[in-house]
């Protein structure tokens, strides 16, 4: 199965964590999926977790199937809000989102239309007061791949034109056209192994004093900023060491790009450490070791060591799937140890479609999926 998903311009991510469909791939040729979650902590009155209940934490639309294990709404004692459900076309691709909030009510659908190299040529997100579009171009020369996004939207005046340019199936070259015509403009240089190397921003708009001395941001005349925006260093095994964020700042008046963030990534056997350095001066640092299989079993921050650290999470596994687990919280001296565990249902092509989270013994919260196959 395979998941198409376009992107403005490429990331590095600041996570060392495996891919999570190691552990909970989804097998088979789907067709439909629907999953809800409920509270099952009284188990005479189960109730379907609402919206209101995670608005913060909602993400719409999650890029896969695959449930993220290591989430602390997962591993945690809490639990993410799910209710949405997700049409295939046999090719795997997704040709419809929807997801619901109170007594299943509508809230947002996504649609997708697919060219014949499965390429999205049209995205159309609705609510119940707002239709945007986006249309997908491409043409194709050789090495060479460019794409015109036109996006628009039915209830505003909101238009924005997006060109990707594409070699080897990288994106190299993304131009931002506003309803203005001002264009932003991202290089994308890759090393010899293909990883992202840096990101040079050719940006119109600028920051100036207006007459009362204050900051003001916009395009002020026709010389634009050129600067890297990225920088990243790789070791001799093509593992990410460093990674360097700049841009303009008001600690030295916008006169230059000046280091706003960097994650610095130290490998030691079956432990990564990923700190994080802010401009502020704050400073996190995230730690996981794993298992001869590449699986965490181990995590702790926002410490070097996991003695200073406030929060400690372990995993067990059996069969491939996560089925325990232990969640230390630390708080002024005091400490506070939850023993997660999940017993799992599957169908006979053997994916989930119950998960029951168990807190200190005790069943809390059930996520049921519904699938459907080809």
């Amino acid at each position: 199965m395979r998941f198409s998903f376009l992107i403005v311009f490429l990331i590095i991510s600041t996570s060392a964590k495996p891919q999570v469909s190691n552990i909970d791939s989804i097998y088979g040729n789907i067709k439909r999926v629907r999953e809800k979650v409920f509270d099952i902590s009284d188990k005479d009155n189960p109730r379907q977790i609402e919206i209101d209940e995670y608005s913060d934490s909602m993400v719409l639309i999650p890029n896969d199937l695959n449930l993220n294990i290591y989430d602390i709404l997962f591993s945690g004692s809490n639990i993410g809000y799910e209710n949405y459900e997700r049409i295939y076309n046999e090719n795997g691709d997704i040709l419809k989102n929807t997801w619901f909030v109170k007594k299943d009510e509508f809230y947002e659908s996504t649609t997708y239309k697919y060219d014949k190299k499965n390429r999205v040529i049209r995205k159309i997100d609705s609510t119940n007061n707002y239709v945007s579009i986006k249309n997908h171009y491409y043409e194709d020369f050789d090495e060479f791949t460019n794409e015109n996004i036109i996006s628009l939207s039915f209830d505003s005046d909101y238009f924005n034109h997006t060109i990707k340019q594409y070699k080897d199936n990288k994106v190299i070259r993304v131009k931002l056209i506003d309803e203005f015509g001002n264009i932003t403009e991202y290089i994308n240089n890759y090393n010899q192994n293909g990883k992202l190397k840096s990101i040079t921003i050719k940006n119109p708009e600028t920051w100036r004093k207006n007459e009362e001395g204050d900051w003001s941001y916009g395009v002020h005349d026709s010389i634009p900023n050129v600067f890297k925006s990225r920088i990243n260093e790789y070791d001799e095994k093509n593992r990410i060491l460093k990674s360097f964020e700049y841009n303009y700042s008001i600690k030295n008046n916008y006169k230059a790009p000046i280091l706003l963030h960097q994650v610095l990534y130290n490998y030691e056997n079956n432990k990564t450490t990923v700190k994080e350095i802010y401009e502020s001066g704050m400073i996190s640092s995230n730690t996981y070791i794993y298992d001869n299989q590449n699986r965490i079993i181990k995590y702790f921050c926002c410490s070097d060591t996991i003695s200073d650290s406030n929060l400690i999470r372990e995993y067990s596994y059996k069969n491939g799937k996560i089925v325990s687990g232990k969640l230390i919280t630390k708080d002024n001296g005091k400490i506070e140890i939850q023993k997660i565990d999940f017993k799992y249902k599957y169908d006979d092509k053997n994916n989930w479609i119950e998960i029951i989270k168990l807190v200190d013994g005790k069943e809390r919260f059930k996520r049921i999926r519904e699938i459907e196959y080809y």
